[in-house]
């Protein structure tokens, strides 16, 4: 955990967001392990006004509070919806940095109505919206009165900061924004437990009471009525990046729950381990190998004079070695041999829209390595000598560094001189990792890990300009069919549409899904009621069920 903000563009990982939901809770609604959308109205209500306009109103509860005393309200929805919408996410002027930009709260443009009772808000979208009761941005994340305090912009604190936050987006005061989205796009960032404990602010079932790059530990909130209280006081999460050091410390009790990415030899220590109870599961997961296309690199137009072809050719030839096959026999087979070759970006295996997606994406062009079709492409891009391709990844991780490996000696043959660029993964997802713009590379594999069945999960990272679109992708095709896509009525009524930007994207050479991902959690046989979940936060999901036998 590096971070209380998980939804700035650089933070939103795993590492973050399944900590995140220890110490701020399930909100308005959250899935089960079915998967099933669960509402939770000892936290607030929601409900559809009406169709035409799409109308929504949230109300927060009365009692409902931050760990400092101030009253979780309407500023705290209001700072939910302005730091996700894109005129608030604006390189070049106000920029929150929220991953949650471009989604449907862009079709709120007007300031949403606040209620008499300083707890409701009411959202008019000016056109549909499909996702609207699953969408995660309204719901609090970061305390509007400490974000005005710690802007320093005067003294104001509580209710008084919290009404300073609603003004300021009501008049559009973007000198005042400037300063707001700054602190909440770096200002809750941190390594070590800050000396400043307004920074730990929440409202959950837990507080975060410490931590280190390697552990944070977090204390139940005594103040907590709503939502699913936890049993257990104190939990510990450790970051523990060698997996044999996850399995030794299960073993000698030092952990008493294991969730994460696994090689077959742990697999196998966990099966044979006395006292320990384990599952292998498939997750809405998948792992996927993602090029850039505006750092002047060799996938890039620009270093080509603009010559999008020959770009969009040299990206094709390194999709071609990439031993897709041979990565998953070797890599996922010995842990889940069930798992195949994921040929969406979009659906994954089983889902409906899947199959028909595939038959038609062009997916069916990298099944296999195809080292004299790479080189061709390379000669009719007139593109001699080694091409170097900086790879990132997080390289603490066995399994990608597995991937590395392989991609590196099969790209060899057709050319391509594959750089490790890896970081540690703290490092690799951290401010200063993907995305940042502080981190050079052309290539580079990690996982989507997806936290709902939404329509439009996919959009923020594949459409132009967006701060989540790591790439730099852009295709305005893809951007005006996720215009529609948001917009339908249902869900089954999208899928046409994200058939088609499926298609755009396997085109396009700009990501190349590798398969999807089997997770693997381990338990003491002292904790009872643990069991995974497909969406994130997985394993994480009803923590408040967990007991411990002594």
């Amino acid at each position: 955990m590096n971070t209380m903000n998980s939804f700035t563009a650089t933070n939103y990982a795993t590492y973050n967001s399944n900590v995140s939901y220890l110490y701020q809770g399930v909100g308005f609604n959250y899935y089960d392990n079915s998967p099933k959308l669960v509402k939770n109205p000892a936290f607030g209500t929601y409900k559809k006004l009406s169709d035409s306009p799409l109308t929504v109103q949230y109300t927060i509860n009365d009692g409902v509070k931050w760990t400092d005393g101030t009253p979780v309200d309407a500023a705290d929805m209001i700072l939910a919806w302005g730091s996700s919408i894109t005129k608030y996410n604006d390189p070049k002027g106000v920029n929150f940095g929220s991953i949650n930009a471009g989604s449907g709260l862009d079709y709120v443009t007007k300031m949403p109505k606040i209620g008499s009772d300083g707890r409701t808000i009411t959202l008019t979208y000016d056109k549909p919206y499909v996702d609207w009761e699953i969408l995660p941005a309204i719901t609090p994340n970061i305390p509007s009165a400490v974000l005005w305090e710690e802007a320093g912009i005067d003294k104001k604190t509580g209710k008084d900061a919290q009404d300073a936050v609603v003004k300021a987006f009501k008049d559009d005061d973007t000198s005042t924004l400037t300063k707001l989205a700054k602190i909440w796009k770096t200002g809750f960032d941190m390594t070590s437990t800050p000396k400043d404990a307004k920074l730990l602010t929440t409202y959950g079932p837990y507080k975060v009471q410490s931590l280190t790059k390697q552990y944070v530990t977090l204390v139940s909130n005594p103040d907590f009525t709503w939502g699913p209280k936890p049993k257990i006081a104190k939990i510990t999460v450790r970051f523990i990046p060698d997996q044999t050091a996850q399995v030794q410390a299960l073993q000698n009790g030092e952990l008493s729950v294991l969730y994460g990415q696994a090689t077959a030899d742990t697999v196998s220590a966990l099966k044979g381990a006395s006292g320990i109870k384990s599952t292998t599961t498939p997750t809405a997961t998948f792992e996927h190998v993602d090029l850039t296309f505006n750092n002047n690199g060799p996938f890039d137009p620009a270093t080509y004079g603009g010559d999008a072809q020959k770009a969009l050719e040299v990206r094709q030839a390194f999709f071609k070695v990439i031993p897709r096959q041979q990565m998953l026999e070797r890599l996922i087979t010995p842990i889940s041999p069930n798992v195949k070759l994921d040929d969406s970006s979009l659906f994954l295996p089983g889902q409906q829209g899947y199959d028909e997606s595939v038959k038609n994406n062009g997916s069916s062009d990298y099944q296999t390595v195809d080292v004299a079709a790479a080189k061709a492409l390379l000669a009719k891009a007139g593109v001699t000598g080694p091409v170097t391709v900086r790879f990132a990844y997080a390289n603490d991780n066995p399994r990608r560094q597995g991937e590395f490996q392989l991609i590196q000696a099969s790209a060899k043959d057709a050319g391509f001189n594959v750089v490790d660029v890896g970081k540690p993964g703290a490092d690799f997802f951290g401010p200063d990792g993907i995305g940042s713009g502080k981190y050079v590379y052309d290539a580079t594999v990690f996982a989507y890990q997806l936290s709902s069945g939404s329509v439009t999960q996919s959009q923020a990272n594949t459409t132009t300009g967006n701060a989540y679109n790591y790439q730099g992708y852009s295709n305005t095709k893809v951007d005006a069919l996720w215009q529609k896509a948001a917009t339908v009525t249902s869900s089954a009524d999208a899928i046409p549409l994200q058939q088609q930007i499926d298609g755009y994207l396997w085109k396009d050479a700009s990501t190349l899904t590798l398969f999807q991902l089997p997770d693997v959690s381990a338990w003491s046989s002292k904790i009872s009621n643990v069991s995974d979940a497909p969406y994130s936060p997985n394993i994480f999901w009803n923590f408040w069920e967990w007991t411990e036998s002594k």
